[in-house]
């Protein structure tokens, strides 16, 4: 009797232990991509590979389940939130290959589980970089479709994604849903933006801003775009933004973003309309006071002016 007993407790621990998993089964709504035909595709040297043992980098809690990891300090150069369950992690944009293995194992070290998803916030190599070594490890990879040929167009050393999305992705893990959505082209045209009901959090890298100016002459830009996914953000119910550098933001620095996106829109557009040349156009370009308190100010002003001058120029046309 003492060893039925016995038998009939390990079985019931050994169904308790599993009951989490059986309940909540990973799943996605994202579609395969036949990677095998990228097998032997060309790639280009990877520049974040070597040995960085010294770069700080860190992995801290946010709100819930959702984590936000960074590495290198400005305070953080890269950064994107992780999502930790029972069933694995969620790692949104691991950005550099030599601080990857780092987040693995940490995240293993620190909760017990792997890496089950890796989401591509867009196909720029700064932020997917070190992909590959999460994908070698048995993580699945995902991206919305535009990604795919960008990463293998220009020979990016990085995971091919194994899933891919046109406008929305569900990801179920651990019992909670991760959406991801694709507005607009906004800065590129595979822009995700990830975002996490439970805990109000979402992912809006390299769009959305905490008081700092857009990064230097708007690389792979779409202003439409652009303010079409700053009113999506700011229709959400989000308490906290990771916007992949820097700090933490919210949705009161969106707002402001979209005015400072919208004023010197309207300013460049207006003065070419009156004939000024760009010598003319980036002196009589004003600022609020408010966006000279910003980060980037001083060396990413002009380069924000020559952006913008190069949209609205070729977007418009005249009499001809």
């Amino acid at each position: 009797m003492v060893k039925l007993i016995s038998a009939l407790a390990a079985a019931l621990v050994s169904a308790a232990a599993l009951t989490p998993l059986t309940a909540f089964a990973a799943s996605d709504t994202g579609e395969a991509v036949p990677r095998a035909q990228y097998a032997n595709r060309e790639i280009l040297p990877d520049p974040t590979a070597a040995a960085c043992s010294s770069t700080p980098r860190t992995l801290t809690q946010v709100s819930g389940n959702v984590y936000r990891h960074t590495n290198t300090a400005l305070p953080a150069l890269h950064s994107g939130l992780v999502l930790i369950t029972n069933e694995g992690a969620l790692v949104i944009d691991p950005a550099l290959t030599c601080t990857a293995t780092w987040l693995r194992d940490e995240i293993k070290s620190r909760f017990g589980v792997g890496i089950k998803y890796v989401v591509y916030t867009h196909a720029h190599f700064d932020h997917i970089a070190g992909s590959q070594v999460l994908q070698q490890d048995g993580a699945i990879v995902v991206a919305q479709r535009n990604a795919l040929e960008a990463i293998v167009g220009e020979r990016l050393p990085v995971a091919v994604p194994d899933k891919v999305f046109d406008r929305k992705m569900t990801i179920t893990l651990g019992g909670e849903t991760v959406e991801l959505h694709h507005v607009a082209p906004s800065h590129s045209n595979s822009m995700t933006l990830v975002y996490f009901p439970k805990e109000k959090a979402l992912q809006c890298t390299d769009i959305c801003e905490a008081k700092t100016l857009p990064y230097m002459d708007f690389l792979d830009f779409y202003y439409d775009g652009w303010i079409e996914s700053l009113d999506w953000v700011l229709k959400q119910d989000v308490q906290y933004i990771d916007v992949g550098h820097y700090e933490l933001s919210n949705k009161d620095d969106q707002r402001a973003l979209r005015e400072y996106m919208t004023s010197l829109h309207d300013q460049v557009l207006a003065l070419i309309r009156k004939g000024e040349s760009w010598d003319q156009v980036w002196r009589h370009v004003t600022f609020k006071d408010e966006y000279k308190a910003w980060f980037g100010y001083a060396f990413m002003r002009v380069p924000n002016i020559e952006g913008m001058y190069r949209w609205v120029s070729n977007r418009r046309r005249g009499v001809w």
